[in-house]
């Protein structure tokens, strides 16, 4: 909308009534002429925490007396203690939402935020679901898809699992699977302790699968940044009797293994198959 890729966004998609709008937040004063912004919709507030954790806070807003609506309810929430970089607004074309309909979209939102654990979401409370009928709820489903596709496309994985929920066979080829599964397993000089992980080669990089062992003893030859984030998790409970409460995605297998061992660790050597077939010879027949 402003001539560069760092401004505004407007986004449609053909036979979709959907209306998505993607504005920084300096940007918010621009919008307050475009009537599509006055209607009612559900909005998402984007930034980051002191620890840089991605955030979220998913809201709704109604059409007002004054004749405003999601813009301005957004705009409210820069007095908020919560600094948001960016707005994500969703309306439609023919301003069909109304309160039932925004009240369903932003429990459905919520919700499936929580589930899926990317961002710390900051709603308070759990938004009502409304009451709609099952000709409603089918047609707001749709428009749920396409939103989710759209803010996918915008960056944003808020509603996309680390790893696939799909209950799949492993298997030495990947038989088209595009996940991977691969296990660690170690005996530990540091704890005596025989550490046994998890892991899944995913699109996005290697997800340690929560209920993994890892060491909780650092060596001195760590990465730092893996020493900080065993001591965040350490100190948020996410590590339980030695073990991960949550998944945890890393960029490469070598940091992957080096949150489970607390040391430095060739990832393409430590992570095999089932069968004993490691990640480095399992990579090198893929590509014959």
């Amino acid at each position: 909308m402003d001539g560069e890729v760092t401004g505004r966004i407007k986004c449609t998609l053909s036979n979709w009534t959907g209306i998505v709008y993607k504005v920084p937040r300096p940007y918010l004063e621009k919008c307050k002429d475009r009537q599509d912004l006055k209607q009612s919709g559900v909005y998402f507030l984007f930034g980051k925490n002191d620890d840089g954790d991605d955030e979220v806070y998913i809201g709704q807003a109604g059409i007002r007396k004054n004749g405003e609506g999601v813009l301005y309810r957004v705009a409210e929430h820069l007095k908020n203690e919560f600094y948001f970089s960016e707005a994500v607004m969703l309306t439609t074309q023919n301003n069909s939402f109304g309160p039932t309909e925004i009240s369903y979209l932003e429990n459905k939102f919520t919700n499936m935020a929580i589930d899926v654990d990317r961002y710390k979401v900051r709603n308070g409370n759990d938004p009502n679901p409304g009451n709609v009928t099952e000709e409603k709820e089918s047609e707001l489903e749709d428009f749920i898809e396409y939103s989710k596709m759209v803010l996918g496309v915008l960056g944003y994985k808020l509603f996309v699992p680390i790893v696939d929920r799909t209950p799949k066979e492993s298997s030495e080829n990947n038989n088209g699977d595009k996940e991977l599964l691969l296990y660690l397993s170690r005996k530990s000089g540091k704890s005596n302790r025989l550490i046994e992980a998890k892991c899944k080669r995913t699109d996005e990089g290697f997800v340690v699968l929560k209920g993994s062992m890892i060491e909780t003893i650092d060596s001195t030859a760590i990465p730092k940044s893996i020493k900080e984030l065993r001591k965040e998790c350490i100190n948020k409970n996410e590590i339980i009797d030695g073990r991960i409460s949550k998944n945890y995605l890393f960029n490469s297998p070598s940091y992957a293994a080096a949150f489970v061992l607390g040391t430095n660790a060739n990832g393409k050597i430590q992570w095999k198959t089932e069968k004993g077939i490691s990640l480095k010879d399992l990579e090198e027949n893929e590509m014959k």
